[in-house]
């Protein structure tokens, strides 16, 4: 008895803090809207709007758009993926490197961003034309 005490107990504390599967999506019934053609001026055109000192924005390689989910409280969010290398001056002038930020398109807008590596937990952006995301 004591033996299947313990082998319960184990195994309940096994699965504590085991990392939740993460949701890859229904490519067949999601709604991921049209291919965004016009993908990087979308991305321009929402960093000088939202990000400081857009004037001296300076954008890098944009990557192109794949399909892409986000999940938002409990509802998942399609559309297409795009990275975009963007540099910008500090206060005091100074250009201190290019950054990483990401954009989820649909439609003709940008409905979410991100400039971290973690869409969600245990999902991860993925800023390569290839189809491996980046995992750390």
């Amino acid at each position: 008895m004591f033996l299947g005490l313990f082998l319960v107990a184990l195994t309940g504390c096994s699965s504590v803090g085991s990392p939740r599967p993460a949701f890859h999506g229904d490519s067949v019934q999601a709604d991921f809207g049209a291919y965004p053609p016009d993908y990087k001026n979308l991305v321009q055109s929402w960093s000088r709007n939202n990000l400081s000192d857009a004037a001296s924005l300076q954008f890098g390689h944009v990557s192109k758009p794949r399909k892409e989910w986000v999940v938002n409280g409990t509802q998942r969010i399609y559309g297409w993926s795009v990275c975009a290398m963007i540099s910008a001056p500090n206060t005091y002038g100074e250009y201190t490197g290019p950054q990483t930020f990401w954009f989820l398109i649909h439609g003709d807008k940008v409905v979410g961003t991100r400039q971290s590596y973690t869409i969600s937990p245990g999902h991860y952006v993925n800023c390569s034309d290839g189809n491996a995301p980046i995992t750390s």
